[in-house]
């Protein structure tokens, strides 16, 4: 991963950590929680080949400040735009970071040409009481007993098995838990600081008529799944694949596969008023 360049936003009441890499058209990837940028290593020299690839710290992640005060993480998406100069681009979003590529595109919606959403979560669509309370307890554990074994707890705890590649996919598996056992990366701040777009997105889907891919595995969490139908469901210009035999991070455990559905998307997706591409599932 040569010829990356490096640098920090500043941004309200912190600073944003972002890297770059190639040229042509803004191609961001927005990871999601308990992960960094580092979590897009294997799509970056790839997709450089063909964009101009831009992929950043959330607040509250990796080498990006921790938040005080309240924010928006589309917000801070915009502020990078704003830095970088972009007047248009394509994103990819995982998991939370789904979220905030579709708030952004409903806040901005001439700045952004095509989604690519991996297992997005959406504002609005509430996580299972299962789910809540799992979080409650991985943040107990953290409180009492400290991160290291909070953390442990979180990857050894099977209701979180499908975070995680296969013992099987070694390097895989030691990418995910590289940015996980980064103590930013694991509950460091108050998640209600972070404000989501106005109304909810869950209920505005139909306003985003962009291209959009929805990357589904199928063996995510059900309710992971649920969601990333829905939202297929109610973009109109939206397709979706589902890669098999992979978890949360597909892009992590079939990397080539997944970067050949992107860019293979991106080449062929067409805007909503002219022929649209080939449902793949």
């Amino acid at each position: 991963m040569n010829n990356i360049k490096s640098n920090y936003l500043n941004i309200d009441n912190g600073r944003l950590f972002y890297s770059t890499k190639g040229e042509g058209e803004p191609l961001i990837l927005i990871h999601g929680n308990f992960n960094d940028s580092r979590i897009w290593d294997y799509q970056v020299d790839c997709f450089a080949d063909y964009y101009k690839v831009i992929w950043y710290d959330q607040r509250g992640y990796g080498k990006s400040d921790t938040p005080k005060s309240a924010f928006s993480h589309h917000e801070d998406l915009k502020a990078l735009f704003d830095q970088l100069e972009i007047r248009k681009a394509n994103i990819i979003g995982s998991s939370s970071g789904g979220s905030v590529a579709i708030d952004f595109a409903l806040q901005y919606p001439k700045l952004v040409n095509k989604l690519i959403l991996v297992a997005p979560s959406v504002n609005g669509c509430h996580y299972p009481l299962q789910v809540m309370f799992e979080a409650m307890k991985n943040i107990f554990c953290l409180k009492s007993k400290g991160f290291e074994a909070a953390i442990d707890r979180f990857i050894n705890n099977p209701f979180w098995e499908y975070f995680f590649p296969p013992e099987h996919r070694e390097e895989a598996r030691e990418k995910v838990l590289e940015t996980v056992r980064t103590q930013k990366n694991f509950y460091s701040w108050d998640f209600n600081l972070a404000i989501p777009q106005k109304p909810l997105a869950n209920k505005r889907l139909k306003e985003i008529l962009i291209p959009v891919l929805i990357v589904i595995s199928d063996k995510d969490k059900a309710f992971n799944i649920e969601v990333g139908e829905y939202v297929c469901r109610n973009i109109q210009n939206s397709k979706k694949v589902v890669m098999s035999d992979c978890g949360h991070l597909p892009f992590v455990e079939k990397t080539q596969e997944f970067n050949r559905y992107v860019l293979d998307f991106l080449k062929t997706a067409v805007c909503k008023d002219q022929k649209t591409a080939p449902q793949t599932s």
